[in-house]
């Protein structure tokens, strides 16, 4: 039976490197709003979010010292 829960949560969370973060978060809020989505998938597709985002150690080479106004 299709469940439109894992429909969306899993659309969303193979969008995560495709398309803005910014996106995908308004997005999923939206779907939360509407009782699609809960809490606990939020909370998934935000942690698929943050693990596409930690620097890969290959950036971390390219940039090994962080400047003051790259820190604030």
């Amino acid at each position: 039976m299709f469940n439109m829960r894992e429909f969306v949560k899993s659309g969303f969370l193979k969008a995560v490197g495709n398309m803005p973060d910014f996106w995908i978060i308004l997005n999923a809020a939206g779907w939360n709003e509407k009782g699609v989505l809960t809490e606990d998938d939020l909370a998934e597709i935000n942690a698929a979010i943050n693990v596409k985002n930690v620097p890969s150690e290959s950036d971390a080479a390219d940039n090994p010292e962080e400047t003051e106004e790259q820190a604030v």
